[in-house]
């Protein structure tokens, strides 16, 4: 709808005219039924070279719809009247105005106030640099060089909710392209329009925002700034809400995520503590083998040495039979060889001192070995209670990996496929079927846009035929010309003729009567399009954050998983159970066996005993033997009885000592030939499966990398939305569907439409004041149109100045 109106200041009057005249052809419509009247607000403020509030006010527009008294709330420096000369009844913060049956169908007042300058969402700010140097704007008129203008616009905390989040500021100012040597304007969009350079900023909600122009002239003057706060109501605006739906959707999503990443975190920690347990009870049974292991070699060489002294023993007690039949014999043939008997019997002494040596070194051996026994036997009950425990945890630890796998593999597939936020397309809004509200009357767009090409098709067309503005013709030559240029096309049929010039005279009203309001609509429209490139921007983003998060998490949790296979039923817990279970069966037949060797070394000891009693009854034999030699003849069969049993005592003996050595021989060889391997393969087993489970806790422990790591992303994505809600702008806190508030109390309920339009001081050489007069003079009477304009001259010549170029 960007066009340009070739329209004068008189073309609101003379549209009013032509449509007073056309409606005398024209039957009145039947009246309905009265409604509630429909109020709109517009607050006009003069600021002062830097931005302070100097004057304002507030002009409120009500459409009656047959209402015979208006009330409106609020408080008031002055209530001036703009349509008639009724004056209101002021009471309690209430403004009412009693207009009676003849009531207008529209009604207009004005009430000086500051207060809806106190509840603008911004606070303005502006200063002024020449060449580069503060300046007052007093001393800037007329002056060459390059001029500086600052405008710092600050949110303003103490609005209303509704302001702040919905409020969208533009700031415009136009300077003469012929007057400047130079124009600069970082963040605004310039246009040249004629001979005038247009510039314009904006402000999104809740934003702060800095402008400086910079304007190269030889002959300064400034026309100041314009500030247009208005809602931010457009229909399209609705898909802002569906973004911040989908936002707080995607932000469900991902705190799920979160919660699911810290169990699976947290169960990785107990992973952790479980396996290291694990591993130092492994140590410890090693430490256990260890301990056997160095003590084996002295029973072994306690048992080579009780089976030497059991060679010797059996070997001298065989010798004794031999004896023990030639003294047999000897006692029984001649008494003549027992000198002979008596020197051999001597020559024993040595063998049986020897003898009683062996026996007490032999007992000795046994009590060091049955120590060395009871301390094994020791070992097995801790060993055992070492391998119940470790199945107990390897059990738990195939429970847990086998969940956390199933977990894990769900979590990786959610991973692999995250939706994506879908972006807007600025050909799908709807623009020409919108709704907006002009000069009080709800319309489409495309319904404007051809109100305002109709006025423009007559306004060319009269310059044509005429040759001249169509603002300044009489309203009667303008209604001849409607009906010569309608009869030209062909138009005969009266009716017909009479509703082209209505329809005429209807778009010539409405394009002269609101025109601010249609150039509000167009900078409304301006600022969706442009708003929608950033939206999608931002979704963009978003998407993007999202996808780089889910790859690499999926990954890891992927590995994860595999890392709980490897742990599981089929991996590192199997073989450590097989393990416990050898550990716990070889502990068994340690236990079966338990009591056998300390029996053995009983026996041993046992057998030692009896051996020296035997070695010191020989010795007391000898000692003896020359008695017995003297008393012998007399006592041989005595002497034989008691041969006969030395012999059969010898024969036991011997027996004894070859099983008892057999016995230990056959532990000793199969203590040489298992010990070895048994003892290498159990270290080699309890070390790697101890040094495998602390390599596997060294992963775990990089639990607090990714917990790092997935806080600082859930830190990125919450500061990239916040940022548009309330970090740097309102964005996405803006309700195009949010009802506007009333500029002065909320006991007015909800207007038509609000605005807020102010401007600047000018900043140019002082002419004379006459003109004035003048306008306070045509303030006082006139319509309510002349009056409305005589408020705001300034404005309006600034606004319109822009398109009579």
């Amino acid at each position: 709808m960007k066009q340009t109106w070739n329209l004068g200041k008189r073309l609101g009057a003379l549209a009013l005219a032509l449509t007073l005249a056309a409606g005398l052809a024209l039957p009145a419509f039947a009246a309905g039924e009265a409604q509630a009247p429909v109020c709109d607000e517009s607050y006009y403020a003069t600021l002062d070279y830097y931005g302070q509030l100097m004057d304002s006010s507030v002009v409120k527009s009500y459409r009656l719809n047959g209402s015979t008294a208006i009330t409106d709330y609020g408080v008031y420096d002055r209530v001036v009247n703009l349509t008639d000369g009724i004056v209101p009844t002021v009471s309690d913060g209430a403004v009412t105005f009693e207009l009676g049956e003849e009531a207008p169908q529209r009604f207009y007042f004005e009430g000086k106030t500051r207060q809806p300058y106190e509840d603008l969402p911004w606070t303005f700010s502006l200063s002024y640099r020449l060449n580069g140097v503060p300046t007052p704007a007093e001393e800037l008129a007329g002056k060459s060089g390059l001029i500086e203008i600052g405008l710092d616009v600050y949110p303003n905390p103490g609005a209303s909710e509704y302001n702040r989040n919905n409020l969208v500021l533009t700031a415009a100012t136009a300077f003469n392209a012929d007057d400047i040597l130079s124009l600069e304007a970082e963040g605004a969009e310039v246009q040249l329009v004629g001979n005038l350079r247009a510039v314009l900023f904006m402000v999104m909600p809740g934003e702060e925002r800095h402008f400086t122009i910079r304007v190269g002239s030889e002959d300064f003057t400034f026309s100041g700034l314009v500030l247009l706060a208005v809602p931010a109501t457009l229909a399209q605006l609705d898909q802002i809400a569906d973004l911040r739906e989908a936002k707080e959707k995607t932000e469900n999503s991902y705190d799920a995520i979160n919660d699911s990443l810290d169990v699976i975190l947290n169960s990785l920690d107990g992973m952790s503590g479980s396996l290291r347990a694990t591993a130092n009870g492994l140590d410890q049974l090693n430490s256990a083998r260890g301990t056997v292991s160095a003590g084996k070699g002295g029973v072994y060489d306690g048992a080579d040495l009780a089976l030497a002294d059991l060679d010797a023993l059996s070997g001298a007690l065989g010798s004794m039979d031999g004896y023990f039949d030639t003294a047999t014999q000897a006692a029984a043939d001649t008494t003549a060889v027992l000198n002979q008997l008596n020197g051999t019997a001597q020559s024993l002494r040595p063998d049986l001192e020897k003898t009683r040596q062996t026996i007490t070194a032999i007992q000795k051996d046994t009590k060091a070995l049955r120590e060395l026994l009871t301390d094994v036997e020791g070992y097995n009950k801790k060993a055992t209670a070492i391998a119940a425990s470790l199945a107990s945890e390897l059990d738990d630890l195939e429970d847990e990996t086998g969940g956390l796998r199933f977990s894990l593999d769900r979590l990786e597939g959610a991973l692999r496929n995250p939706g994506k936020i879908s972006t807007v397309k600025a050909s799908e809004l709807p623009l020409d079927d919108m709704k907006v509200t002009i000069g009080g009357r709800e319309m489409t767009v495309a319904e404007v846009n051809r109100q305002v090409s109709l006025a423009t098709e007559i306004a060319t067309a009269y310059a044509a035929a005429a040759g001249g503005d169509i603002a300044t013709a009489d309203p009667a030559a303008v209604q001849g010309f409607l009906m010569s240029y309608y009869t030209g096309k062909g138009i005969t049929d009266p009716a017909e003729l009479t509703a082209k010039i209505t329809a005429a005279a209807s778009a010539l009203q409405f394009v002269g009567g609101n025109r601010a309001e249609l150039e509000a609509m167009q900078k409304k429209l301006d600022a969706l399009n442009s708003a929608v490139g950033s939206v999608n921007t931002r979704i963009k983003e978003a998407n993007n954050i999202i996808s780089n998060l889910t790859r690499p998490t999926a990954d890891v949790v992927g590995q994860l998983s595999d890392l709980c296979g490897e742990l599981g039923d089929t991996g590192v817990t199997d073989d450590l159970s097989a393990l416990a279970g050898l550990c716990r069966d070889l502990l068994k037949t340690m236990k079966a066996h338990e009591g056998e060797g300390g029996a053995l070394l009983t026996d041993v000891d046992t057998l030692g005993s009896v051996a020296g009693q035997v070695a010191q009854t020989a010795e007391d034999a000898l000692g003896q033997l020359d008695g017995l030699n003297d008393i012998l003849n007399a006592y041989e069969p005595q002497v034989q009885t008691a041969l006969a049993d030395a012999q059969t005592l010898s024969g036991s003996l011997q027996s004894t000592l070859r099983d008892t050595r057999s016995a230990l021989s056959a532990a000793e060889a199969l203590a040489h030939q298992s010990g070895p391997d048994l003892d290498e393969g159990t270290r080699q087993t309890l070390g790697g499966l101890a040094d495998s489970l602390r390599k596997s806790t060294y992963g775990l422990d990089r639990t607090d990398t990714i917990r790092t790591a997935k806080s600082t992303i859930t830190d990125l994505i919450d500061d990239e939305w916040d940022t548009h809600t309330g970090g740097e702008n309102n964005l996405l806190l803006m309700d195009a569907g949010a009802k506007p508030s009333s500029l002065t109390s909320l006991r007015n309920g909800t207007p038509n439409s609000v605005q807020y339009i102010m401007r600047t001081q000018e900043i140019k050489v002082r002419e004379e004041d006459s003109q004035a007069a003048q306008d306070g003079e045509q303030r006082e009477k006139g319509s309510v149109w002349s009056r409305i304009k005589a408020m705001f001259t300034d404005f309006w010549k600034a606004i319109t100045g822009l398109f009579r170029h």
